[in-house]
This record gives C-alpha cells, structure tokens and sequence, in this order.
C-alpha cells in the first residue's frame, strides 16, 4: 500500500470519528459532550405523560431554595422545542405554567401552560399553550401534566419550531427561564445538523494535515 493511499485511509478515519461525537447544550453554559452516543439513538420525544423518552436527556436543577429544588430538561430536534419540568417532591410542589420565557436567539417569548379544560387533578391533565402577549394559544403547541400524591407534579410540553419567525434550520439558540421555578437558564444550543458541521470540520482537518505533510516532503 502507498503512503498516499495510507494517508487517504488515515484522513477518512479521522473524518468518521468525529462524525461520531456529537454536541447537545446541557444546563446554564456549560456543554456536554456525548462521545459515546450517536445523534440518532436519542430518544424522540413523544407528548404522552409517560415521561420516559425524557431518561436519556441532560437535566439541570431549578431553584430559589436548594431545599426544594425542582428539575428542568431543554431539548428540540429539526420539528420541535420540548421542556421537561419535574416539580420538588418537598415545599413547592404543584405545578404553575405562567411566565415561561423561550428565548429563541434572542426574542423573547412568553408562554402560559394551562389546562385546557378545568384545573389539573389526578393523574394526567392536557395542557395547551398560550402566547401571553394577546393570550392567543399556539398551533401545534401542546403539553401534559401528571401529578401522583406524594410526588412532585411532572410537565412535558412542545412548541413547533416554525412558530417562531425563523427557519427552523437557522435557528441556533433557544433558552427557558421561569420566575416561577427560579433564575436558572436552561439552554439548547444548535442545530440539528449539527454532527454534519463538526463531520465538514473533521474533513478540513484530515485534508490541511495531508497537504502540510505533502508539502514537507516536496522540500
């Protein structure tokens, strides 16, 4: 075998490896890297209040009193923006959907989860979401709460992409914050195509480090 043919193999190699790490925001700024999972084996997320599509998530804590914190889980795929809450078992624990701010690179929207009938009781309740400026309820927009006694309530919720007046595919940061729950952010940052971004860097990267060395040896 050539060393140009090793070389090529080399680069192709490097190019797949990196393919394979992809990059999800986690909780405040910090960002996790998940090298051991492939972007498709993450779990959809399915409104259902079954809540188990939420296990494989990254979850960050939310609160005013650490004593009674609740959790809180920001993730969105090419469709949607889903947010998990998960109310403290201890103090605060009913479950209050006023004042939930989504900034979408830097728009702010707030959004109201309420019943869409009633008051939430035992068990599961549908929620619908509500644009507070106008409380108008947005299309394709839906959520559901459980509440089990002697736990914390548990929402789930959903907000197409394509209601904020951006392409979806253009849209790089989404943050949540509710005065409600305490001052923590929650942050999803990216794109869906994100692993092919970092899958071009990494054929950049083979393909400078051939020519440098091509060009040592022609010296």
């Amino acid at each position: 075998m050539t060393k140009k043919i090793q070389l090529l193999l080399i680069s192709i190699l490097v190019t797949l490896l990196l393919i394979s790490v992809p990059v999800f925001a986690a909780e405040g700024d910090d960002v996790i890297v998940l090298s051991d999972v492939e972007a498709t084996d993450y779990v959809g997320i399915t409104i259902d209040g079954y809540f188990s599509d939420w296990s494989d998530k990254p979850m960050s804590p939310i609160y005013y009193d650490p004593g009674t914190s609740h959790t809180g889980s920001l993730y969105r795929d090419e469709t949607y923006v889903y947010l998990y809450i998960q109310m403290s078992d201890v103090g605060y624990t009913e479950f209050n959907g006023y004042g939930f701010q989504f900034t979408v690179d830097d728009k702010l929207y707030s959004f109201a989860v309420v019943p869409v009938s009633g008051s939430i009781g035992d068990g599961n309740t549908t929620m619908q979401v509500i644009r507070e400026n106008g409380w108008k309820t947005v299309p394709d927009a839906n959520g559901i709460v459980n509440r089990t006694a002697g736990q914390g309530d548990r929402m789930e919720m959903r907000i197409p992409l394509i209601y904020f007046p951006k392409q979806p595919d253009m849209i790089t940061t989404i943050t949540f914050q509710s005065d409600n729950l305490g001052p923590q952010v929650l942050t999803a940052t990216g794109t869906p195509t994100l692993p092919f971004i970092i899958a071009g860097s990494g054929v950049v990267v083979a393909s400078l480090g051939y020519f440098f060395l091509k060009r040592k040896r022609a010296k």
